[in-house]
């Protein structure tokens, strides 16, 4: 779903961008202004900025996400365990 939700922001986020600056914008023409809102509550609720969640690749975990490697602490801690990332050192047990 969290990939649903990325690729129909990205196909809308040019026309919500315009459409904010039209309907933000003061010295434009009332019935654009009027327009510019209408079409912006019309627009897919999922194209929104607010919608995307950052989730684990893996094990699809909301919470304590890493942007580096997308990955949940766990799975995070699982792989550099089992030596499956380069560049970490494993944790002493």
């Amino acid at each position: 779903m969290d990939n649903y939700k990325r690729k129909i922001f990205l196909k809308n986020e040019i026309k919500r961008s315009l459409l904010k600056s039209i309907k933000l914008n003061k010295k434009s023409t009332y019935s654009s202004r009027y327009l510019a809102s209408y079409y912006l509550s019309t627009s897919p609720r999922v194209s929104s900025r607010v919608n995307i969640v950052q989730r684990c690749n893996v094990s699809g975990r909301v919470w304590s996400v890493s942007k580096r490697t997308r990955t949940s602490r766990f799975v995070f801690r699982e792989s550099i365990n089992n030596s499956l990332l380069p560049g970490f050192k494993r944790a002493s047990w």
